[in-house]
């Protein structure tokens, strides 16, 4: 990933410390003051609490049993109180908006698909933008552009990987449709939204829904009973559905273009320190939203592991590090969130999406048709 390296020196200098993810008392900072309640209420529950909630629900969500009565009947009221933005959004945008988002919470490879079409349209000549949400920064309703001073704070560790591995613009907000403006107005000729299928007021002339294989849909409930956000028939109004293999090459007979999510050679992420071969054992550190399909793709690579689920975009603290003998191994989305350290047995696995040739050729057809 080029720049990868940098991006995480950048990280190092500007996160904050541990105290400031546990104090419960009000950070006098920017950062703070814009933050979204949603996001003000997931920092100050403890990420053991959190892990804890987020492992009960992934239980019933992804359960053959049906959920629980009283979920249900919240479900019922989480689709009446969104119903506005259950449908796609009308309106046509000023240029090609390729929106790539998913209908479950939680990730599904989201991220690495829009770098693989960002560096698929960059090739083609096209000036390429992205602009996303920021989750787990502090991003407010105006955008920020993520650049050499950005860290995982201020703007999120998917924002800040997305710039390291793709080294296109970067545009990050809580209104997209604002984003999007500013991606517009900094020349701009086609625009990657990673996320934001749900996002109404963002125009958009092409959808993109990805479906994790080992996940699925889960339950087929809408939250809080189960994992969607929107209902199953939102998927008769995507142009394209990509579904992610598991690690062992399963499909899960979705219907919609396959992809594979491959992983490349460990890189240490300080230093030239060799990485570990199987049968090694090692510590697998994750904060993504399903921890268990990296952990699952370092075993079928023979490695040993003793697992660290986190809670998505848990800061990692120089303490948590420290208990862990190593070596090391952690996803690219959780190198953006290290904090200042020194030990030269941490290792990345990094990972790009390798879409299907007509996957690529049919996005470059829409850009081209958009524009006669």
């Amino acid at each position: 990933m080029p720049g990868a390296s940098s991006s995480a020196a950048r990280t190092h200098r500007c996160w904050p410390s541990r105290a400031a993810f546990t104090s419960t008392s009000t950070r006098h900072s920017s950062v703070t003051r814009t933050r979204a309640p949603a996001d003000r209420v997931r920092r100050s529950i403890a990420p053991g609490v959190s892990l804890a909630i987020a492992r009960r629900l992934t239980g019933i969500w992804y359960s053959k049993s049906p959920p629980p009565r009283l979920l249900r009947a919240a479900s019922a009221l989480y689709q009446r109180a969104v119903r506005d933005r259950l449908a796609r959004p009308p309106g046509k945008p000023p240029c090609p908006v390729i929106v790539v988002g998913n209908l479950v919470a939680g990730g599904s490879g989201k991220t690495p698909v829009v770098a693989a079409l960002a560096a698929s349209l960059s090739a083609a000549g096209y000036a390429v933008s992205i602009i996303t949400r920021g989750y787990g920064g502090g991003a407010g309703v105006r955008p920020v552009r993520v650049g050499s001073g950005s860290c995982a704070a201020d703007v999120g560790d998917e924002a800040l990987e997305l710039h390291a591995g793709t080294g296109r613009p970067v545009w990050v907000c809580r209104k997209r449709d604002a984003a999007l403006a500013a991606a517009l107005s900094d020349g701009a000729q086609v625009v990657l939204s990673d996320d934001g299928l749900q996002h109404t007021a963002l125009p958009r002339s092409f959808e993109i829904c990805v479906v994790d294989a080992r996940r699925g849909l889960g339950n087929g409930y809408c939250l809080p009973a189960g994992p969607l956000r929107q209902p199953a028939d939102r998927l008769r109004t995507v142009d394209m559905v990509l579904v992610k293999r598991t690690p062992d090459g399963a499909d899960g007979d979705f219907p919609g273009a396959a992809f594979d999510l491959e992983g490349g050679e460990l890189e240490p992420i300080i230093g030239q320190a060799p990485p570990p071969v199987p049968p090694a054992q090692i510590d697998a550190l994750a904060g993504i939203a399903d921890p268990e399909s990296f952990f699952e793709a370092l075993a079928l690579r023979g490695f040993r592991l003793r697992r660290h689920p986190l809670v998505d975009h848990q800061p990692i603290t120089a303490e948590m590090l420290a208990a862990l003998p190593g070596p090391v191994v952690l996803t690219g989305k959780d190198r953006m969130r290290l904090p200042p350290h020194e030990r030269e047995d941490l290792f990345v696995l990094p990972v790009r999406a390798r879409l299907p040739e007509e996957v690529l050729q049919r996005i470059a057809a829409h850009v081209r048709e958009f524009s006669t």
